[in-house]
């Protein structure tokens, strides 16, 4: 079911991300939900491979660069590039998403005067671990941010409690928690077949047995590939492999280092960034994220609704996820002697790993349809369209 917006005119949507793989990724099936529903739907991000993609699905893409460090020059070039974009094409609503992109984008949004401006908290770039001034400096910033946006929506709902604890409060609706969700048939224990998993397996040189420890994210001190590896050292002497998949963010060398020190170099695949991620998480048996800051990771929900046990950070997001030995294990941030002992206990349960797995699936199934998510959102531009197109 659609749901039918003002029928005045075709209303412009521009979503504005910090890199593409965020619109290609997380954003596309909202997206041609919205137009399905009548909208026109445009993209702005950094220059990215996802650019292309994009067009040949008949979306607009404008590229304007978006540093994720806070760059005073850098990212006065962005509010002014954005501004001008805006100016030229008067978007009834701009979206934006991320923290770096959610800055800049929302004030130069306010600046060009876009009468609806809507915000979507992947997850606050703040968190209980990072140096307390720094800590303070990101949630100031956000809080001015808030004070430019129509609607904030949450994908996680212990994020929606930290806005409200600190204030950061949107200037016409209450904050709107829609989650986030994955194509559950795309990300499903049976979508490959026997023989594909075997001619996947085999080109990574995955022994026909061995069982396989993924982990996908952004390749940085952050997602907590470090503590992956010391883990890795701790259960060497078990059977497994490991595919680390995705971008490296100049943090590889440091984790290429460790491997070699350990001597897993013949283990540990490093993969990078992957189109066929739901055919790497179907050969997979274990997925982990011991990452230090998560909105509500989709990673996490894909290998979960693909019937993987997931050992995660205890962490906001994270800990929405997973059920503590139901689904997986929690582990604290930098354990990563935790983080070798669950794996090693999965890694000696096959039976308990698979019991998980099954468990794993049906949360995902209850929990994280992206259809759902979809609705949500269209819901929320009605809500704020209807302040300003009656």
């Amino acid at each position: 079911m659609l749901i039918n917006l003002p029928p005045k005119k075709t209303l412009l949507i521009i979503h504005v991300a910090t890199i593409g793989i965020t619109a290609y990724k997380a954003l596309l099936t909202q997206c041609l939900r919205q137009r399905e529903a009548g909208l026109e739907v445009r993209f702005v991000f950094s220059p990215s491979p996802e650019t292309e993609l994009l067009r040949e699905m008949d979306f607009a893409v404008k590229e304007i660069y978006i540093d994720r460090d806070i760059r005073p020059v850098k990212d006065l070039k962005s509010i002014l590039g954005l501004s001008r974009y805006f100016r030229d094409v008067k978007p009834d609503l701009v979206h934006t998403h991320t923290s770096k992109a959610g800055v800049v984008g929302r004030i130069a949004a306010q600046l060009t005067g876009v009468p609806n401006i809507v915000h979507t908290v992947h997850g606050f770039p703040f968190h209980e671990n990072m140096p307390f001034f720094k800590k303070l400096l990101y949630e100031r910033i956000e809080k001015i941010a808030a004070r430019m946006t129509d609607v904030m929506l949450f994908q996680s709902k212990e994020d929606v409690l930290t806005a409200q604890k600190l204030s950061i409060w949107p200037r016409k609706a209450a904050p709107v928690h829609i989650g986030n969700g994955v194509d559950l048939t795309q990300f499903h224990p049976e979508k490959s077949t026997t023989a594909k998993k075997n001619a996947l397996r085999l080109s990574l040189g995955i022994r026909k047995d061995e069982p396989v420890i993924i982990m996908i994210g952004r390749v940085n001190h952050e997602k907590g590939f470090n503590d992956l590896v010391d883990a890795l050292h701790i259960i060497r002497h078990l059977s497994w492999k490991t595919l680390v998949v995705g971008p490296d963010e100049g943090y590889l060398p440091v984790i290429l280092d460790k491997i070699n020190q350990y001597k897993l170099k013949e283990r540990v695949e490093i993969l990078g960034l992957r189109r066929d991620i739901s055919d790497l998480l179907a050969i997979s048996d274990i997925f982990v994220l011991p990452s230090y800051r998560e909105g509500l990771p989709r990673s996490l929900i894909e290998a979960q609704a693909t019937g993987l046990p997931c050992i995660a950070s205890n962490i906001r997001g994270c800990r929405e996820i997973i059920e503590p030995e139901q689904t997986g294990f929690l582990i604290e941030p930098g354990d990563y002697i935790a983080l070798g002992r669950s794996l090693r206990r999965l890694l000696e349960n096959p039976e308990l790993s698979r019991e998980m797995g099954r468990a794993a699936r049906k949360r995902a199934e209850e929990c994280y349809s992206e259809l759902e998510v979809s609705m949500k959102i269209l819901k929320a531009y009605r809500m704020v369209l209807n302040f300003s197109v009656i």
